[in-house]
């Protein structure tokens, strides 16, 4: 059954296990676009994720964590930048930075938009607080339907703190 179909019947249903479903699935669009960066390149990621011009985020370097709010810098660190995802408030765009494994990084461009391909659920997840962490991470995880085997996850982006 195809997301638009699926979300017009879903509330209907009292079936257990569909329970623990949102109350509200969104439908969307989302388009992702892939920038492969050579390790010899690391000035180039810091470069693109300055150019993305995030409002919040997280990135974790070799020894170290750090995130960044609305109206702080972006944080930069001696050591190599592994993985990290930073978003812009008012927009529906997201960067997801992580290593290959083998020769570089890869860096994920998400941008939802309107549309009815997938299903969209918004996940709240707890963070550490104490000044290590923000309290609360907001992502959306977009479903995709399969014809074989039905939904699966497609792509999941963080949204904000």
């Amino acid at each position: 059954m195809e997301p638009n179909e699926l979300i017009k019947i879903l509330p209907k249903f009292a079936i257990k296990g569909l329970s623990n479903l949102p109350q509200k699935l969104e439908l969307c669009e989302l388009k992702l676009t892939e920038q492969s960066i050579p390790y010899t390149q690391l000035e180039q990621v810091q470069a693109e994720i300055t150019k993305f011009e995030p409002e919040q985020g997280w990135l974790c370097f070799q020894s170290d964590v750090e995130y960044f709010c609305k109206g702080e810098a972006i944080p930069t660190s001696s050591g190599i930048l592994l993985y990290g995802e930073v978003s812009k408030s008012e927009s529906e765009e997201s960067l997801h930075i992580r290593e290959d494994g083998q020769s570089g990084w890869i860096l994920t461009h998400f941008i939802e938009t309107e549309g009815d391909r997938y299903l969209k659920e918004k996940q709240l997840f707890l963070g550490e607080g104490k000044n290590l962490t923000p309290e609360k991470l907001h992502y959306h995880v977009y479903w995709q339907y399969n014809k074989e085997h039905g939904y699966h996850q497609y792509a999941a982006r963080f949204v904000e703190f």
